[in-house]
């Protein structure tokens, strides 16, 4: 299995553009208005569903809004998924029209058993686990991260960067691989970094 790759917090056509011919296989849009630094302008965001749609996967993350607001940015930029961050219900994810990621928020050394129990609770087609605080903390313990990703079609974030993707991936063995913050400097999308990250996921030796 070829482990796939998540750029997520895309804000420009730029970097949507070098993720897909670099060979990512998911493009991830905040639309989170309370998040300033990540969310991406709706006008970019309906271009990006345009000009990108069929070359790479569009992911909408969403954070505990209302159905038909989600439902509407889904057609709008012609998401293919819809990642949610919040305390989304089993039954709010099931009205989603299209393919569902949800995430789960976790301390670095967290209860595997309580961890399991949150997330049988929903029928997604991934299941996305990170940090309690985005970009903030240590990364969530890699031994426990494996054992969910034997269970479920698992995504493994918070605290991925070039540097250590490889290293991630051979210890944990996600579905996918998510950065955000990783290839970033001082808060702006670098697409050096961006290269990289992709170029150390797929070359990791497994």
């Amino acid at each position: 299995m070829n482990v796939k790759v998540k750029i997520c917090a895309t804000r420009s056509l730029e970097v949507a553009e070098l993720a897909a011919s670099e060979g990512a296989e998911f493009l991830g849009m905040v639309f989170m208005p309370l998040i300033k630094t990540h969310t991406v302008d709706m006008g970019t965001a309906i271009e990006i569903g345009k000009k990108m749609k069929g070359k790479i996967k569009l992911v909408g993350v969403f954070q505990n809004m209302p159905l038909d607001i989600v439902q509407k940015i889904i057609k709008d930029c012609n998401l293919d998924y819809a990642q949610l961050h919040g305390d989304e219900t089993p039954e709010y994810t099931n009205q989603i029209k299209i393919k569902v990621i949800k995430a789960f928020r976790f301390p670095g050394n967290f209860d595997l058993e309580e961890a399991r129990a949150k997330m049988s609770k929903y029928d997604v087609e991934y299941y996305l686990v990170d940090r309690i605080k985005q970009s903030e903390g240590p990364m969530l313990n890699l031994e426990k991260v494996a054992i969910l990703a034997k269970e479920f079609p698992l995504i493994s974030a918070g605290g991925l960067s070039p540097e250590n993707v490889a290293d991630v991936i051979k210890k944990v063995y996600p579905q996918i691989v998510d950065v955000a913050s990783g290839v970033e400097t001082d808060g702006i999308q670098d697409l050096k970094k961006i290269k990289s990250f992709i170029r150390n996921a797929k070359g990791a030796d497994l």
